[in-house]
């Protein structure tokens, strides 16, 4: 491959950890190694929604339009820019792959939803409609549409306050708190504040405070969205 095709291929991989949650050091080392290893010197910046990245005379920006965290990406990420690294630069594909089938991740949410209902003291029936409230929040029809992160943490977590009182309203014998608990946990930015701090023990300080600005208001908005149904249903 020529350099500008190495330098191309780096920022499309730094693109790609970003987007499936990786932390802006990783990417910005990942870009600057790659083109060490084929002599390229390269000066790159990156914020969670951009990315500036310099080679010689070759000036590239990329704008990261959305993020979401999936470490089996991130894994396949890492192996592909070691392969780089080493020259071995045949059929390189930085195209995301769907490693995961749609029942396993049907599995996966109705599992996560209920075990946090449970550890958090709620009962087998609260565990239930915890994971049927998890599976409505993560494949709701507006999922299609891009929405802004507040916006969606907002609409989500409205809807698991909602779904977690409509059982109350039928009169089944259920703790409509223990399943908004168990749901919400599917919204909760644990790995953005890691990523966050990470980014910033690194020296990384704009992007870090960046993340952490997201998950604040990741957190405001699954604040407000529950606080809404809760009101709503104390009218009620």
């Amino acid at each position: 491959m020529k350099n500008d095709e190495i330098f191309s291929l780096s920022l499309d991989i730094g693109e790609a950890i970003i987007k499936s949650g990786g932390e802006i050091h990783r990417a910005e080392d990942t870009i600057k190694r790659i083109n060490n290893a084929y002599g390229n010197s390269c000066n790159v910046f990156a914020i969670p929604s951009l990315i500036i990245a310099q080679s010689g005379k070759n000036i590239q920006l990329r704008k990261i339009e959305y993020e979401n965290t999936d470490l089996s990406e991130l894994a396949r990420l890492n192996e592909l820019s070691r392969r780089l690294c080493y020259e071995e630069n045949e059929e390189i594909n930085v195209t995301r792959k769907k490693l995961y089938p749609k029942s396993l991740e049907l599995v996966c949410v109705c599992a996560a939803t209920a075990a946090f209902c449970l550890f958090f003291n709620g009962t087998a029936t609260d565990a239930v409609f915890a994971a049927v409230t998890g599976l409505i929040i993560t494949y709701a029809p507006y999922k299609t549409i891009s929405l802004p992160l507040f916006s969606s943490n907002l609409a989500d977590a409205f809807i698991a306050g909602v779904s977690a009182y409509i059982p109350k309203l039928l009169d089944i014998n259920v703790h409509p708190d223990k399943i908004i608990i168990g749901a919400i946990m599917l919204l909760v930015p644990g790995l953005t504040v890691v990523n966050a701090m990470r980014d910033m023990m690194s020296g990384d300080l704009v992007a870090g405070l960046f993340e952490l600005f997201n998950a604040i208001i990741s957190a405001l908005g699954i604040a407000f969205g529950i606080a809404g149904a809760i009101l709503l249903f104390i009218q009620l």
